[in-house]
């Protein structure tokens, strides 16, 4: 047992003596790089400074080997850098370049006199035997590794401020070179290149001044490059030269030459080697698309003739050309230059299914935004002119709906657009007739017109047409309409002044909005099929059968006729009857609902009386006014009878004295306060904000309806416009309409 105990404890003095001997001999720089301090800076993996502390010391450690170098640069306000290597203690406040004599540790401490942020640059280990004299292009040399960017994303990052690589760790890293001129020879450093490559040298330390030249050599042959890359003084820690680039026709090693004025200049060189040139992306999805590269990138990108790019290149020029893939056939364009400072828009030709994109330059970051400018949601740029015949296919004109709120279409002066035509599809039967109303609405409106055509389906030409301009604020007209196929166009006034630039020249486009209403007057004559036998037999005896019962809407009509006549007497025997409906429904006698259906049959019958006794008949009038062509009455009702909530029911009655109206409408004007809303109409009539579409009234034509306004506003004035004999006309009650007694 003595023995076994004995051996425990030799045992476990052993195991603490090595313990203590790894800890040692174990580098501080290690431990500190893979968890760094919490006062130390981590730039892109590498150290790059320090918050200084008065309290304690900034220590970092690593080995050397023996005739290895290490080079310092400092950056600070009051401190101070001691290096130990080979048991010799060496102070710096800048630059500091050693050579160890012996493979041991290195102890770099650095002090300050003040809580300072101190910015330093350090190569640990520099081994290099880099050739002084230049080796001929036949000659076998082993080539230096350079890291290649696999994913260009990756590599860049526009937000820093440039298009450089982003080297990544230390500089003993493969994305680093380095080396020291110890004596005024250059020294020549050889690096495999591929056809294609491009690649990225940047200076990120050196001692003092330095002069970089890059040669390129194949089996036979050099060339020396004219572009170099020079620093003229000593980089302070952790600022960059700018990076330059050589791109490589073909297969050899490029032979980097670097010299210096000075002695035992230490340099570090970011190395990067690109090969994404030779790629043609093809691009589908239009979300975040960018042309990113060196030297010539190519990107062919799917769209249609109602699309536009916008073009930004980021931090550099560039030069690009747009080819475009037209109706099966590629239509090459011409180079030009993009700015970073100008964004550049991409019109494309009509018929066209992608376009290629090739860019040149060092190094581009090309970001497009993608812009659709079809008319009303169609995805087709509308055309500026009509079908030629029927038999056109005419699915290139967008089809407008019947009944539609605003749509946003726009002429797009950039392409000359200057007319957009719009097709208007309308089923029915034979003979049956339509109204349509069209209304555009923009901030632009001064410049525009719109056309609105019937067209004879047969012999393919305008039966009936429409142009209007600004009006009152507004451009709308309406036209009656068969069934089948009709169209309207939106145009500029002066398409001349508007078009003097070149097509696709990016000029502001005119925006506007269009919207439809539809009214069905007459549904025509249902179509007739021959029958067969059975039906023809049984046909025969129906129609005996439903003749005699066809009589029944006869007689109701002359029953209806009969009590609208009977109606109308005793309304002309009756007077008072709005103050009569309401002292019913004060009396509860009849309910709101049932007051407002018997004035909605008062309101048909009264038109069989005169004018004057129609309106004896209602009672006084609230507002009354006549013209030599028009007569018009007003009757405020009790609020008991709008059907709407909160709604305003008034009674209104127009007497055509002389001449034919037609697209006579009656308007509802709020002359202080917001605009009036009609709710409800009674009889129907076609109805839209402030206005009730009357249609054609003709000489002695009596109308009375009922309208249910609301509003925010307490007067009304009451106007009636529209064409009378052709003309434009309007008639508009002077006097204000108080409604706050209500």
């Amino acid at each position: 047992m003595d023995g076994g105990k004995g051996r425990r404890i030799n045992f476990l003095a052993m195991s603490m003596t090595m313990l203590f001997a790894l800890l040692l001999l174990s580098p501080l720089s290690l431990a500190s790089e893979e968890t760094p301090l919490a006062n130390e800076t981590i730039t892109d993996g590498r150290i790059t400074g320090f918050q200084s502390d008065l309290s304690q010391d900034y220590l970092r450690q690593w080995n050397m080997s023996e005739g290895e170098w290490f080079s310092l640069s400092l950056q600070c306000n009051q401190c101070e850098a001691q290096v130990t290597l080979d048991g010799i203690t060496t102070t710096t406040t800048s630059v500091l370049s050693l050579q160890a004599m012996s493979t041991s540790s290195v102890e770099l401490v650095i002090t300050s006199a003040e809580e300072e942020y101190i910015s330093y640059s350090l190569i640990q280990n520099i081994d290099e035997n880099y050739a002084t004299t230049r080796p001929a292009p036949s000659e076998s040399l082993i080539l230096n590794e350079v890291s290649m960017c696999g994913e260009i994303l990756e590599c860049l990052q526009p937000n820093r401020g440039n298009l450089f690589g982003i080297g990544y760790g230390e500089f003993n890293e493969s994305q680093y070179l380095r080396g020291i001129l110890q004596q005024s020879n250059p020294e020549y450093i050889p690096i495999h290149v591929s056809t294609g490559d491009t690649l990225e040298l940047q200076f990120t330390h050196a001692t003092a001044d330095i002069l970089l030249s890059v040669y390129f050599q194949n089996q036979t042959s050099e060339h020396l490059n004219e572009q170099t890359l020079e620093q003229a003084n000593a980089l302070t820690a952790n600022e960059f030269s700018d990076s330059k680039f050589w791109h490589f026709s073909e297969e050899g090693r490029a032979l980097l030459k670097v010299e210096s004025n000075s002695l035992e200049t230490a340099w570090a060189i970011k190395a990067m080697l690109y090969n994404d040139g030779n790629a043609n992306t093809f691009i589908q999805d239009h979300e975040d698309m960018k042309i990113v590269g060196h030297f010539s990138t190519t990107a062919t990108i799917e769209m249609n003739d109602t699309q536009k790019f916008t073009l930004q290149s980021i931090h550099s020029d560039a030069e690009v050309r747009i080819d475009q893939l037209v109706s099966g056939s590629w239509i090459s364009g011409e180079f030009q230059t993009l700015t970073s400072e100008l964004e550049t828009v991409f019109y494309p030709y009509p018929n066209i299914s992608a376009a290629r994109f090739t860019v040149e330059s060092e190094v581009h970051w090309i970001e497009i935004h993608s812009e659709d400018f079809a008319d009303i949601d169609s995805g087709e740029d509308a055309p500026s002119y009509l079908p030629a015949s029927a038999s056109t296919e005419n699915s290139s004109w967008p089809r407008m709906p019947l009944q539609s709120g605003q749509l946003e279409g726009q002429l797009t002066l950039a392409i000359h657009d200057t007319a957009d035509v719009y097709r208007i599809e309308i089923e029915g039967w034979d003979k049956s007739q339509h109204l349509v109303k069209i209304l555009i609405e923009g901030s632009n409106l001064e410049v525009l017109q719109l056309e609105l055509w019937s067209i004879d389906q047969e012999k393919w030409i305008d039966e009936d047409a429409r142009t209007v301009i600004l009006v009152n604020g507004k451009i709308q007209t309406v036209l009656e309409m068969s069934h089948g196929t009709h169209f309207f166009r939106v145009s500029l006034l002066d398409s001349a002044n508007n078009t003097n630039h070149s097509w696709g020249e990016d000029v502001p486009s005119i925006p506007y909005f269009v919207s439809s209403m539809y009214t069905l007057i007459d549904e025509g004559d249902e179509p007739y099929f021959p029958p067969d036998e059975h039906a023809e037999k049984w046909g025969t005896i129906a129609r005996f059968f439903l003749g005699s019962l066809f009589l029944i809407p006869v007689i109701l009509l002359g029953i209806q006729q009969y009590r609208s006549k009977k109606s109308a007497e005793n309304l002309l025997v009756k007077t008072e009857q709005l103050a009569w409906f309401k002292q019913q429904m004060d009396s509860g006698e009849v309910t709101p609902q049932q007051s407002r259906k018997n004035l909605t049959k008062a309101l048909h019958a009264i038109t069989m009386l005169e004018w004057e006794d129609a309106n004896k008949a209602w009672g006084p009038t609230d507002l009354e006014y006549r013209t030599e062509n028009v007569a018009m009455a007003v009757w405020k009702l009790d609020h008991r009878m709008a059907k709407e909530p909160n709604a305003i029911p008034l009674m209104v009655g127009v007497h055509i004295l002389e001449g034919n109206w037609d697209l006579a409408a009656l308007r509802f004007d709020a002359p202080v306060g917001g605009a009036w809303k009609i709710e409800l109409v009674e009889p129907r009539f076609l109805h839209r904000g402030e206005e009730v579409f009357l249609d054609t009234m003709a000489k002695g034509n009596k109308t009375f309806i009922m309208a249910e306004i609301t509003g925010n506003a307490t007067t009304v004035d009451i106007e009636l416009n529209g064409r009378m004999d052709g003309e434009p006309s309007a008639t508009r009650i002077p006097t204000t309409l108080a409604l706050n007694e209500l």
